[in-house]
């Protein structure tokens, strides 16, 4: 038999059974079971929705702090995909929790003006000084360039910075692992001239959205409809439905 015919049988496609399809997509629709567009309101700003998306719009946490429908979109793949981030989280957590170098998981994150709630990964201990730290997964490629580069998303910075200002820490770390092989990279984020000057408008934005909604005045919607960020938004419908607005703000801006 030629080396080309044993080639072409090698890679014959295989005949699937016609249940399987039915039975992965029955498999998968488990994965959305309870996730459906709920009747949300939320009482604070959250650091990881404030930086990512449609968390730099201010008409947004307007509908967010009066109480709006909250579509949820997410496919099978998604929340897969977030259910093994959260599995990975607590694997690393715990191996953290092992080696003696974490002081506390699951840290809250609490701040009045402007009101800020939520959790940072952990408090780890690293040569008698404190660091809070965040862990993200991510596919090979993603890690990769994070190690090659030494460098972190802008919303990945800004997620952490914000915990350093509430916790009044002047370091973090970025703990990246990659999904595929579980190899570890850590950037260490610590406080300079840009990153202070970023969390100060940051704050200041957070105040002047959260007063315009304890005043009852809208701020007008900032991006055109066909824009990323609204498109990905959990409000649109509310959103584009409603009044047009009252006051300009601006997007919160992000590190460059």
């Amino acid at each position: 038999m030629s080396r080309n015919l044993i080639k072409k049988v090698m890679v014959r496609e295989a005949q699937v059974d016609p249940l399987i399809p039915a039975m992965i997509e029955k498999i998968q629709s488990g994965y959305l079971v309870g996730r459906e567009n709920k009747h949300r309101t939320k009482k604070t700003f959250s650091p990881s929705s404030l930086v990512y998306g449609s968390g730099a719009c201010p008409k947004y946490w307007y509908y967010a702090f009066s109480g709006a429908e909250f579509a949820d979109d997410a496919d099978a793949y998604a929340v897969a995909n977030m259910s093994n981030g959260t599995l990975s989280h607590t694997r690393i957590q715990k191996a953290m929790m092992d080696a003696g170098i974490m002081v506390e998981d699951e840290v809250k994150i609490i701040h009045d003006d402007p009101p800020i709630f939520g959790y940072a990964d952990g408090m780890l201990e690293w040569e008698g000084e404190n660091l809070v730290a965040e862990i993200k997964t991510m596919r090979e490629e993603s890690f990769q360039y994070r190690k090659a580069t030494n460098k972190a998303p802008s919303y990945h910075l800004e997620q952490i910075l914000i915990y350093m200002k509430v916790l009044k820490m002047a370091k973090g770390v970025l703990i990246y692992e990659s999904k595929n092989s579980h190899e570890l990279h850590i950037i260490i984020v610590e406080v300079n001239d840009e990153y202070i000057a970023w969390i100060n408008q940051a704050f200041d934005w957070m105040k002047e959205v959260r007063k315009s909604w304890e005043d009852g005045v809208m701020p007008m919607r900032p991006y055109r409809s066909n824009s990323k960020v609204c498109k990905g938004c959990p409000v649109k419908e509310t959103c584009f439905a409603g009044p047009k607005g009252d006051v300009k703000i601006a997007p919160m801006e992000h590190l460059k």
